[in-house]
């Protein structure tokens, strides 16, 4: 993983970043509204994902665009019984308006789902040791800046009240800096998650205006605190806004499985960023596992000149079979640069 993250020829197998998240919980035979809750159940479900399918990384996050949210106060929706829902945002509590510079922060180790998710990565890394990637998952400023106040009164805040964004964000990000710091001290890396930014939502001149400046002094902040390696993930077709992320630090960034793959080997090769490319989840939930294999290797043969390429996937969904994941895993062991 660190030859990759470094752009530089590992002698091995491209690495294999599944997206698991509420699919966790499907490894436990419970739901995600159980696991996201309860970390006994959690830390069962990451060791049962590392045990079935041997990913290169395991991401401690189910709802992950929830839980700095729901610490500040949002309300949160879950689901009993059997419904395999992903657990959501049930309402927002900034106003337009409202001066958040004086805001509480959430304690890491206190409020919300903080403690559980803190909790499960302190316990995978004693049972897992040193030698697997393992981070936690937090929110990028914009979407939890979304999650805040609304995604209709955020974007109409950007063209009416662009200071009172700003704001918002600067906000957003001493919230996230609070959790990510509680997930180093126990010896986890971090992954960005912001796909509320993407180019399908606002324009890339909103993002470098918003969404830029806020990123980049959050990554400059996990560098700072010894984070060797800070993924930036934002789902769709980014490419409008590809150079810009660059220009965040982030140094591994995601190329969906909609996205021009060739266009985007180009800036990260200038850029030395290692690349993620993502199978579609929908191929891997309802394909074969022969032809989810040959779908991985024509994309492995596609970027398997890069050094700084990884094969993921989009979200997996709840349910999907784990020679399906398995049949990418192959492809990846048998794939050499």
């Amino acid at each position: 993983m660190e030859a990759v993250l470094r752009c530089e020829s590992s002698g091995m197998a491209p690495p294999f970043l599944p997206a698991i998240h509420e699919h966790k919980a499907w490894f436990v035979q419970s739901t995600p509204s159980s696991v996201a809750r309860d970390s006994g159940l959690f830390v069962r479900a990451l060791i049962a994902e590392y045990e079935a399918l041997a990913p290169d990384a395991l991401t401690v996050g189910i709802d992950v665009y929830n839980i700095e949210a729901e610490a500040i106060g949002c309300p949160v929706v879950y689901y009993e019984g059997a419904d395999t829902s992903v657990p959501s945002i049930g309402g927002h509590i900034a106003k337009e308006g409202d001066d958040l510079s004086g805001a509480r922060l959430p304690h890491p180790l206190k409020d919300g789902r903080m403690p559980v998710n803190i909790q499960t990565a302190r316990e995978v890394r004693r049972i897992l040791g040193e030698n697997i990637w393992l981070r936690g998952a937090v929110s990028g400023p914009f979407s939890l800046a979304v999650s805040l106040a609304g995604a209709d009164t955020l974007f109409m805040a950007c063209l009416e009240s662009p200071e009172w964004v700003h704001g918002v964000l600067d906000y957003a990000k001493r919230v996230i800096q609070e959790y990510a710091g509680a997930y180093i001290d126990v010896g986890a890396g971090l992954v960005i998650f912001d796909s509320q930014a993407s180019p399908a939502l606002i324009s890339p001149a909103m993002y470098d205006r918003f969404a830029l400046p806020v990123t980049r002094e959050l990554i400059q902040w996990m560098i700072a605190r010894g984070v060797r390696d800070v993924p930036l993930v934002i789902g769709g077709d980014t490419l409008p806004i590809a150079k810009s992320l660059v220009r965040t630090g982030a140094n591994n960034l995601v190329c969906d499985f909609n996205a021009d793959v060739v266009s985007w080997l180009g800036i990260c090769g200038e850029n030395r960023r290692a690349l993620r490319r993502n199978i579609p989840p929908g191929l891997i939930r309802m394909e074969t596992p022969d032809r989810i294999y040959a779908h991985a290797h024509a994309e492995l043969v596609r970027g398997g000149g890069y050094h700084g390429f990884i094969i993921g996937t989009g979200v997996v969904p709840y349910g999907t079979p784990a020679e399906n994941l398995l049949a990418v895993r192959q492809a990846c062991k048998a794939f050499y640069r």
